[in-house]
């Protein structure tokens, strides 16, 4: 009698072991559909071409080369951890699916450097309103009368 009732309770907790690892196997159940994740597949493989495309381009240069090259790579990484189930931040497949331009018009360029030396003037000034106390800037000169350890 003992010997049958062990082998009813080992039959009940190796059906309960069995189902509890089938459990662990089921996909989870996600807020993102699986056509909306095969469109962002889709639109990472679009944007991955077209980044090799661009790296492989000859008037683009070797900086700009490379730097298709990486987004391409980017691009690659995300969709491999899409295609794999892994969770992916919002910011990191925007990032993935934008392709900077070959080519930036003269007026883009221009606004450009316009905003880059407005950055270095607050920079700058910064530095001058942080440095108005006398004791930090002696701090700052301090550190820049040393030499630096190589």
């Amino acid at each position: 009698m003992k010997t049958k009732s062990f082998r009813i309770a080992g039959y009940i907790a190796s059906t309960l072991f069995f189902a509890t690892s089938l459990s662990a196997c089921a996909p989870v159940k996600s807020n993102v559909s699986t056509a909306q994740i095969e469109r962002t597949l889709q639109r990472l493989q679009a944007a991955r071409e077209i980044d090799l495309s661009n790296a492989r381009d000859p008037e683009v240069g070797p900086v700009a080369s490379g730097d298709y090259s990486i987004r391409a790579d980017k691009a690659a990484q995300v969709m491999n951890e899409m295609e794999h189930g892994r969770s992916v931040s919002q910011a990191r497949v925007d990032d993935a699916l934008f392709v900077p331009p070959k080519t930036i018009s003269l007026e883009q360029r221009a606004r450009l450097v316009d905003e880059l030396k407005q950055a270095r003037a607050l920079d700058n000034r910064g530095w001058w309103d942080w440095t108005r106390d006398p004791i930090i800037a002696q701090d700052f000169s301090c550190r820049r009368s040393r030499p630096t350890a190589r």
